[in-house]
């Protein structure tokens, strides 16, 4: 049974969100085609989605980040919100994570376009 299947990621157990963090980090060193690098993706994205859902805005855009330099499918949804995030403010910082997975994902997707915000 993989860790993310076991219980959903709504809770606040810092211990179970740090072993999947783990589990996230680990799967990068390994080959794309993978079990460990696909569920490594699907840790990444719920713990995106998890960080989205709290509002976790600098946090969220960190996981979105994570989540394309594993070469995770982000949902539009998700790309929307971090792009709403980068633009409601003036944090170079923020822009620059932002634009950091923009620039992996499309290494990743070529197909990266309309949804990252910067066509």
């Amino acid at each position: 049974m993989s860790l993310l299947s076991s219980a959903p990621l709504n809770g606040r157990d810092r211990k179970r969100l740090r072993a999947l963090k783990r589990v996230a980090r680990a799967s990068a060193s390994h080959d794309p085609a993978s079990e460990l690098r696909t569920q490594g993706k699907a840790i990444a994205l719920a713990l995106l989605d998890r960080s989205i859902k709290f509002e976790h805005r600098r946090l969220a855009l960190r996981r979105l980040r994570e989540a394309a330099e594993l070469g995770a499918s982000i949902s539009f949804d998700q790309w929307n919100y971090c792009r709403n995030i980068v633009n409601s403010g003036k944090d170079s910082l923020l822009k620059a994570e932002f634009s950091q997975a923009v620039q992996l994902a499309r290494l990743v997707d070529t197909s990266v376009r309309a949804t990252d915000g910067n066509k």
